[in-house]
This record gives structure tokens, C-alpha cells and sequence, in this order.
């Protein structure tokens, strides 16, 4: 059935957008106010879309900023996490070190008959009889060395020294090679040469001891001062050492720490180094010159042939000899002590550079500078006590100050271990293939090690016996090289019965007993 014209336009005209459309084909619909009324409703439409769109916009801009924060925060979990396991597997290094195997106690044996020998002096009457004297080994008065057929007579132990066995310390370093071949180049007078007999000598007054240590202290003083009045100098408008002594500093510095081990690794930086204190004793960079007694433990005459024989040097000299002084220290504690290997090729500079014969002052080294340093920081190597537990033990043994408190005692049994075998690492030098002169003799790593073995039950410290044992521990086969028998009988006194002063359970005097049998292991019987 078709519709009619008719019906269509009555459908149109009752269909819901009838009203719309016949507004639209109204005669009126290109008049001002529909065209206001279009524009409107697009501006709304519009304005609508355009909300919407910017809502959109700034959500997504909030997920990407929490994404961003959430990521933040997992890379940090991650890094602490790290951080955390590293801290702990230090804290297992450090219980695992610390840790030593108790061994078994020694088999009686009965002790063999003492050699009698005759006496120069009165030996004093122990209070007790029944109690034997134990003699000590660093303190005897010098005597010719025994000879092979005839057996050592131990100084503290009253028995028989033991023979060293093969491997490590049996080959050229035996007791007789060693001191006919060191004797008397190396250790020239009898307060250089190591005891060997079984007089006890009385111990100095005390005054008489600590001289040189304080004399150290003063000449610490002394470059404290020159150090202020050069940088003063050094700010002058105009003055030669603007911008230059800083300079050198910094080079001595950075120098320092690129020291590694390795045949002609140090080329560089050394050459550095002595450029730097070359200008300034020549005088490329001129300064004031400055009395050099002040800084040397000893007055000291003109020595023949010397290149410096005047009274005084040019205060630069010393004052970046007092920077390489603080650039050694400052490697000793912060490399040495994770890595006691580290303070050979510290030690190998030290030596070369206060051996230099352009750089002695009357024909002997200005090592003093370096070693007043030494002794401001670790002042057990020159015979100082000190309780660990109170202000003034620590003062007295260097415990450095963190603030207005102490460092951790971790943090200063690190500083310490770094100093000691630093010490070990100047001291105990061979100079016996080259034409200089040793600038720091092993006598005075005896006397170092004397100083603390000597110390009174009731003054021992834990500082002593990390000290001790870092300066043991790796530098055995020097030690023997220069003392032979008489470092066997030195090493024993420091191992065996000098850990039997310390207080039941510290952990340092138990480290030292664990290297008796580390020492065993290696061909060295000591007990």
C-alpha cells in the first residue's frame, strides 16, 4: 500500500524532530538571534570538550608522576638493600677475623738445664725465689753473637732457643749469615745492633725516655706554625708563592694517592713529587729561609761534601716536605689498613724521597718531619701508654677525636693497624744494594717494638696490641733478615708472652696468639 502525499507530510509533521525541523524550515531560521542561539551552544559544547580533554590530560599527568615516584622509591629500596648487605657482610668480615682457633696446650716438657755464664754486674735478688726472673730481650747489654756449636740461650723463656725450621725462614737468613753479614755496616753502634746476651740492663728514668717523643711534639708544633705563616705569606698580593705553593700541594697530594704496587709504576707520580720540592730548594719559587735545627730531633754540624750545609733552607722546602709527610700518613690510615699490602710502595717512596742526598741537610734525612707526624698519630710506637677506657689514656695514645667525642673503636683499631704496618713498611728497608744512606735505620722498628713488649701488665692496652700485630704481621722475613736469632727470640717475646699481660678475653692479644701458629705453618716454631 503506498502513501499519499498527504499522509506523508502529516507523518512528517508529528514525527519528535518535528518541532526542530520546522523551525528549520522556517522563513525566519538566517535571523541574528537563531545564529547567536548556534553560536552559544557550540561555545558550551565546546567549552565542555574542552574540560573533559584537560581532566583527561591532568590524570594522566598524575598516574605518570606516581609511576615516577613508585620507581624512585624501588631503585631506593634496591640501593639501601645493597647498601644493608654490604654493611652486613663487613660486619661477618670483621666477627670472622676476630675470631681465632684456640689451640691446645703444650706438652710439658721438661726444661732443660740453663747455661751458666758469668756476670760483669750484680744480678738483682728477686723478691721471690721460687718465682724465676723472666729477662727481657730488649733491654740486655750487647754481647758477641754464639756461634753455631754453641746453643742460644732464649733471654725471657730461661730454655734453649729452637732452631727455625725449613721452608720460609730456614734459607739465607739463618742467625749466622745474617749477623756476620749485617755487622757493622748496617747497625753500627751497640745501641743499633740487636741484644743477644742475658744481662738485663735497669730501664731508663723516665724523663730520659719520653725525650725524644716530646721533642717530636715540638717539632710538630714548629711546622704547624710555618704551615700558618706560608699560607699567610701565600695570600699576599704580589707574594711568589700565590697560586703556586697551592699547587704544589695539591700535586704532592694527588701524587701520593696514585702510589700502587708495581716495577716502575711510581715513575710518574714520583717525578712529580720531586720536581715540586726541587723548584723550591733551588729557588725557582723563592721564600723566606727558615733554621732547619728546628725541625730535626738533634743539632746537627756541617758535613763534609754535603749539599746542604748551611743553617738554613728555604721554607717551602720544608713546608711541602711537611705535606708529603701528611699525604704518607694520610695513605697508611686510609689504604693500609683494609689492605696491609698497600704500605710497601708508600714505604718505597718514603725511602726514596727522604734518602735523596739533594734533599739531606748536613748529610743526614729530614725524616724527623714525617716521623713527628707519626708520633702525634699513633703514639704507641714511641713508648707512650695510654688506658683505652678513660680521656686521658686516649689522649695519651692517639684516639682521635670525632666531634666532641671519640671516634668508634673499630674506626680507630683501622687508623692504627694502617699506622703500624705503615711504620714497619719505612723501618724495615734494605739499603745494603744502593749507596744512600737508610734514612730510617731498622733499629728503630726494634726499639718500637721494645717500647710495647716492655710495657707493665698493669699499662697494657688494646691499642698496643693491634699496633703490634700490624707490624708483625707480614713484615716476619724482614725482621729476621736484619736480627736473625735474635727476632726469633723478639718474635717470641711479642707472640707469646706478651699477649699473657692482656685481660682474659681482648680480642687483639688473641690475634696476635692465632700467628704462633700461622708463623708454625710457615717453618717458625716459637713455642
Amino acid at each position: 500500500m503506498t502513501n499519499s502525499p498527504s499522509s506523508r507530510k502529516s507523518q512528517l509533521l508529528s514525527s519528535p524532530e518535528s518541532g526542530l525541523i520546522s523551525r528549520f524550515l522556517l522563513d525566519g531560521r538566517n535571523n541574528e538571534l537563531n545564529h547567536q542561539n548556534a553560536l552559544a551552544a557550540a561555545q558550551a559544547e565546546h567549552q565542555r570538550v574542552r574540560e573533559a580533554a584537560i581532566r583527561v590530560y591532568e590524570l594522566h599527568e598524575l598516574r605518570e608522576e606516581h609511576q615516577r615516584l613508585l620507581e624512585l622509591e624501588r631503585k631506593e629500596q634496591e640501593r639501601l638493600r645493597a647498601e644493608a648487605a654490604i654493611v652486613e657482610e663487613e660486619r661477618r668480615l670483621r666477627e670472622l677475623k676476630a675470631k681465632t682457633v684456640p689451640k691446645l696446650p703444650p706438652e710439658p716438657v721438661p726444661e732443660p738445664p740453663k747455661k751458666v755464664e758469668p756476670v760483669p754486674v750484680q744480678q738483682p735478688v728477686a723478691a721471690k725465689p721460687q718465682e724465676p726472673v723472666k729477662q727481657n730481650i730488649f733491654q740486655t747489654k750487647q754481647q758477641p753473637a754464639p756461634t753455631a756449636t754453641t746453643p742460644q740461650v732464649n733471654g725471657f723463656l730461661g730454655a734453649q732457643t729452637k732452631p727455625a725450621t725449613s721452608n720460609l725462614f730456614a734459607s739465607p737468613t739463618t742467625a749466622s749469615k745474617v749477623e756476620n753479614r749485617l755487622a757493622p755496616t748496617q747497625l753500627t753502634t751497640p745501641a743499633a745492633q740487636p741484644p743477644t746476651a742475658q744481662i738485663p740492663m735497669a730501664r731508663p728514668p723516665p724523663a730520659q725516655k719520653n725525650a725524644l717523643a716530646d721533642r717530636y711534639v715540638e717539632i710538630h708544633k714548629e711546622l704547624k706554625k710555618l704551615r700558618q705563616v706560608l699560607q699567610a705569606e701565600a695570600k699576599v698580593p704580589g707574594s711568589p708563592l700565590k697560586g703556586k705553593m697551592g699547587t704544589y700541594r695539591r700535586e704532592i697530594r694527588v701524587s701520593i694517592g696514585q702510589l700502587t704496587a708495581g716495577k716502575g709504576a711510581n715513575a710518574q707520580p714520583i717525578a712529580k713529587i720531586t720536581m715540586a720540592l726541587t723548584d723550591a730548594l733551588t729557588g725557582k719559587v723563592p721564600s723566606a729561609p727558615i733554621e732547619v735545627s728546628r725541625f730535626t730531633v738533634r743539632p746537627r754540624e756541617p758535613a763534609a761534601g754535603a749539599a746542604n750545609n748551611d743553617a738554613t733552607l728555604p721554607s717551602l722546602f720544608i713546608y711541602l716536605l711537611n705535606i708529603c709527610a701528611k699525604g704518607i700518613i694520610s695513605q697508611f690510615i686510609n689504604e693500609c689498613s683494609a689492605n696491609p699490602k698497600a704500605a710497601d710502595p708508600i714505604g718505597v717512596f718514603t725511602a726514596h724521597i727522604f734518602s735523596q742526598k739533594e734533599f739531606l741537610w748536613r748529610g743526614e734525612s729530614l725524616i724527623d718531619i714525617l716521623m713527628a707526624k707519626f708520633r702525634v698519630v699513633c703514639p704507641v710506637l714511641f713508648g707512650l701508654k695510654g688506658s683505652d677506657k678513660t680521656e686521658r689514656g686516649r689522649q695519651a695514645i692517639g684516639w682521635k677525636k670525632d666531634g666532641p667525642g671519640y671516634i668508634t673503636e673499630q674506626t680507630h683499631n683501622d687508623r692504627m693497624t694502617g699506622l703500624g704496618t705503615g711504620f714497619a713498611s719505612i723501618s724495615l728497608r734494605d739499603f745494603s744494594k744502593t749507596s744512600k744512606a737508610n734514612p730510617y735505620t731498622p733499629v728503630n722498628y726494634w726499639k718500637a717494638l721494645a717500647g710495647i713488649v716492655n710495657t707493665a701488665p698493669n699499662e697494657t692496652s688494646n691499642t698496643q696490641y693491634v699496633v703490634l700485630r700490624a707490624m708483625i704481621e707480614g713484615h716476619e722475613q724482614r725482621f729476621l733478615t736484619f736480627y736473625g736469632s735474635a727476632a726469633i727470640a723478639a718474635l717470641r717475646l711479642a707472640l707469646v708472652e706478651f699477649p699473657k699481660k692482656a685481660p682474659a678475653h681482648a680480642a687483639a692479644a688473641q690475634s696476635l696468639r692465632a700467628m704462633v701458629e700461622l708463623l708454625r705453618t710457615e717453618g717458625l716454631v716459637l713455642s
